[in-house]
């Protein structure tokens, strides 16, 4: 028998973020690697979003910070302000550049379909099944079945399908996602006022604005408020997110304005209750179907690729297995559903729309030390994937 056919199969479902970085590190590990994704194109849905340094260095783990490092914009500065535009908390760039420079790693702003195609490159196209659905599994965990009536088995199958998973599902039942309480528009427009490190927010009253530089000189932005799930925008999403700002100051305003009204979209915002419950038998769960969070610390992305490389090294060690799933799940669940509770809980602050708990909350941040806010960004940034001990990937 060759080696080819002796190799190990996975199927990962979903061709997102976590599901391509989870094909990449599996094809480190010596795995056969099939992703099905429903979609027709393999076309990002979003905007930009921030790599923080604990997503680089677990790209430097599959060789693939430099390139996205390189691809994308550094960001240096990281600062909350209120909605008139003063300083509420954050680092100055001497201070950022030195905790960055103690990580060992850098922030990057970029654009999902900028990392999707460096993901996609990746993986190999040839790997890349699209206009595929799946709808169920089958043999415990270790087959997929399609819409078209066909099954496909593998090994091990890895459930990155979003917010909305069919393999979640199947392991703990349908339930809808649990909706924020607010919504966002997004938008990718010049830089205009803001200098291309830029990475922050304004928090307003039940408003908010944010955003940062990402490649090509553009700036992701977005404008959150609240109001009830599945609204929509008579007068359409740009001047929605244009009125929503209309007190902010004057360069929320002129980065919205300069933005193609075509290139805004809004989305209500939703995360799950966390769960212990990940995978059975041959099949486990992958970022956002893992552990759907809302974005307020902008780490989705960052912890589905923390998923996808703590996956790959267990793979390598124990081999396509259930053992190996479940290592996985064993190590992963406490940082990223502790992540999912944190994001809800700065969401459910930042959104605040009283006057008297407002200014309460900007009084706490302004007073907060640059000491405090150092310690949480040390935390969040190096509490990624266990080290592999037996051999890098890359």
């Amino acid at each position: 028998m060759s080696r080819e056919t002796a190799r190990p199969r996975a199927i990962v479902v979903g061709a997102g973020i976590g599901g391509l970085t989870a094909a990449a590190a599996l094809t480190q590990a010596d795995v056969d690697v099939r992703v099905l994704e429903r979609a027709h194109t393999l076309e990002a849905v979003g905007a930009g979003l921030t790599l923080q340094p604990n997503a680089i260095l677990a790209l430097s783990r599959l060789g693939l910070a430099d390139e996205v490092t390189d691809t994308g914009q550094r960001l240096f500065t990281a600062q909350i302000r209120d909605r008139r535009g003063r300083t509420l908390m954050g680092l100055s760039p001497a201070a950022g550049n030195e905790l960055l420079a103690e990580v060992g790693a850098p922030a990057v702003g970029i654009h999902r379909a900028t990392l999707q195609r460096i993901l996609a490159a990746a993986v190999g196209r040839s790997a890349i099944t699209l206009g595929t659905q799946v709808v169920g599994v089958t043999d415990e965990g270790r087959g997929v079945l399609l819409a078209d009536g066909t099954t496909l088995t593998a090994d091990i199958v890895i459930g990155a399908d979003g917010l909305n998973s069919r393999l979640r599902a199947h392991l703990v039942g349908q339930a809808p996602p649990r909706y924020a309480g607010y919504y966002c528009w997004r938008g990718v427009g010049p830089l205009s006022s803001f200098q291309p490190d830029w990475g922050g927010e304004y928090w307003g009253r039940g408003r908010r604005f944010g955003g940062c530089g990402i490649d090509g000189g553009r700036l992701y932005w977005f404008a959150v408020a609240q109001g009830p799930a599945d609204g929509h925008d008579p007068e359409g999403a740009w001047a929605a997110a244009l009125a929503a700002v209309a007190d902010f100051p004057p360069e929320v305003r002129e980065a919205v304005a300069a933005t193609d009204p075509a290139a805004v979209f809004r989305t209500d915002l939703a995360d799950r209750d966390p769960i212990t419950t990940w995978g059975a038998g041959a099949m486990t769960l992958l970022g956002d179907a893992a552990h759907p969070m809302t974005p307020n610390l902008g780490q989705g992305a960052c912890q589905a690729i923390e998923d996808a490389v703590v996956l790959g090294a267990a793979v390598w060690r124990t081999g396509a297995s259930p053992a190996a799933l479940r290592d996985y799940e064993r190590r992963r669940q406490p940082r990223a559903n502790a992540t999912v509770l944190a994001a809800r809980q700065i969401g459910e602050v930042a959104q605040w729309s009283h006057p008297v708990s407002g200014a309460v909350r900007d009084a706490a941040a302004r007073l907060t030390p640059a000491s405090v806010l150092q310690r949480q960004l040390r935390r969040g940034w190096v509490g990624g994937p266990t080290p592999q001990p037996s051999r890098p990937m890359g």
